[in-house]
């Protein structure tokens, strides 16, 4: 009897699962893809700040560490989660015939960020400064803009390499624009031109 009980439920299995097999793994996929999107919603970081560097060539992770720290130690809780996280965003651009993937990728990456006015502090190589000094977001004067080796941040940070050629400077908010008119967006480019007073020195 406990047999006959065993085979029919084995049987019930196989019919269940030859007509359902499909509805089970696709249930459990989004089941799967669920799970992963609320973890990443969980654990996903808000950033206070976001920090561009420009460069010829990638950030060395120590170097992006260094200056996220740098940051971090000396900015403010600008969401209120009581937390400081900065973003270091690498826009690095290589030669066109050494990276051709890499550099449209960051041009992209780079045009959203200026039109989103994410990043406020720009680290710019000479090179990538002079391509996008005409962007409207930058300024032209080279005033404007310090050498990062002459700053006190930069010292304090541990002199990451990195950047060590670079100038620094505060990007452009047209007057025109819904950005410079958006009151968060105001707020955070007064905490942005306070942050980079303090990598000056000033």
């Amino acid at each position: 009897m406990k047999v006959q009980i065993s085979d029919d439920k084995k049987k019930k299995w196989e019919n269940f699962w030859y007509y359902y097999k499909f509805h089970v793994l696709l249930g459990g996929f989004f089941l799967f893809a669920l799970a992963v999107f609320i973890k990443d919603m969980v654990t996903k970081i808000e950033y206070d700040y976001t920090v561009a560097v420009v460069g010829d060539l990638a950030v060395l992770d120590e170097d992006r560490t260094s200056l996220q720290t740098w940051f971090e130690e000396h900015g403010e809780d600008l969401n209120g989660d009581g937390e400081i996280h900065v973003q270091v965003a690498d826009y690095y651009i290589p030669k066109e015939d050494e990276d051709p993937q890499i550099l449209m990728a960051n041009q992209t990456k780079l045009t959203v960020d200026m039109q989103e006015a994410d990043s406020m502090i720009y680290f710019f190589s000479d090179a990538s400064l002079e391509r996008y000094k005409d962007s409207g977001v930058l300024s032209k004067e080279e005033d404007d803009y310090t050498p990062v080796s002459e700053c006190i941040g930069f010292e304090e940070a541990g002199s990451p390499a990195s950047v060590q050629d670079m100038v620094v400077g505060l990007r452009l908010l047209d007057k025109d624009t819904k950005q410079a008119q958006d009151e968060e967006i105001q707020n955070y480019y007064k905490a942005c031109e306070e942050l980079l007073r303090k990598f000056i020195g000033e």
